[in-house]
């Protein structure tokens, strides 16, 4: 079973390099731009994914790997919430791995970092109890590899959890709200003027070859039932997938499009913790309402829960 492929509209590039480039030079940055923190907001949001692949009980796992960690959000918050012993953390960009282990530095959490693919991780077989991730597959080439050396490096009986992997058909929806939000928000620009409304982006040569590869990055989308089937491929058991967010993610894709796209000063003061009360009302909503009335495949996330088998 293979995922569906992304197409790319440019010349093909090599998706490893494109990604090592690309995350290596988003690294700095990447925790303000997605509004990623280390506080209770973000815990809550982790644990929550964590625990929601454990059946709604989070519980401790004493030696664990987060492979795509990025800088971390998945791994430290849940290590803050007190449920990983020993964290270790690949990316294959080095840059998102030293900004993870200095994150996690920060926060008093030791982090062991590698800069990897997750095709080929520099680790014993039975290493870990458990392998997590969190938006990070639908970046890497070769799936059915990956899934392999997860399964290889977990111990018996150890765990896997994937969380925050678009959808097909969530992602295909959701892409309807960003174009609607762009649209409206250039119709203004020219009722307005752009320079009223408009943020104007300034890159040096460099970083402007880099941001333009974030159209090569993301590989492959996945429905619920093609993401279990990776999992079973590669011979896990107990698996399972969940999906959540669904008008919530409507109104995060319309608020972060119309950020990045307006002028400093037209968003107010105070607008992210209006914007977070909102969200988080919406997502309760979905979660305990919507999930029970329509079919998984239209939410926007998918959890992916699996355990490497004791034989």
């Amino acid at each position: 079973m293979s995922a569906h492929v992304i197409p790319q509209d440019r010349e093909p590039l090599d998706p490893k390099l494109a990604n090592i480039v690309y995350h290596d030079w988003e690294a700095d940055s990447y925790d303000e731009k997605w509004s990623i923190s280390y506080d209770d907001r973000c815990v809550e949001y982790a644990v929550g994914r964590f625990a929601k692949a454990l059946g709604g009980t989070p519980r401790h796992f004493e030696m664990v790997l987060e492979v795509g960690a990025g800088t971390g959000f998945f791994l430290l918050n849940v290590a803050q919430a007190g449920y990983i012993g020993q964290a270790f953390a690949t990316d294959i960009s080095e840059q998102m791995v030293k900004t993870c282990v200095a994150n996690g530095r920060r926060l008093g959490i030791d982090v062991i970092g590698e800069a990897c693919e997750a095709e080929s991780l520099p680790f014993p077989d039975n290493s870990f109890d458990l392998v997590m991730g969190h938006a990070f597959i639908h970046h890497v080439p070769d799936l059915e590899t990956a899934f392999s050396e997860f399964h290889r490096v977990l111990k018996p009986g150890g765990r896997l959890i994937i969380a925050g992997e678009p959808t097909l058909l969530g992602d295909a929806i959701a892409s309807h709200f960003k174009r609607l939000t762009r649209l409206g928000i250039k119709a203004a620009a020219a009722t307005l003027g752009r320079e009223r409304v408009l943020a104007t982006a300034h890159h040096a040569p460099e970083d402007a070859e880099a941001a333009a590869l974030e159209a090569h990055v993301d590989l492959h989308i996945f429905t619920p039932v093609e993401l279990e089937r990776l999992a079973l491929g590669c011979n896990f058991t107990e698996v399972e997938t969940f999906t959540e967010e669904l008008t919530a993610n409507w109104f995060g894709w319309v608020t972060r499009t119309a950020e990045a796209m307006l002028a400093e000063g037209i968003v107010p003061d105070g607008y992210r913790l209006v914007a977070y009360r909102i969200w988080k009302s919406l997502f309760w909503l979905d979660n305990a309402v919507l999930t029970r009335l329509l079919p998984k495949d239209i939410f926007y996330n998918a959890i992916l829960t699996a355990v490497r088998p004791l034989r």
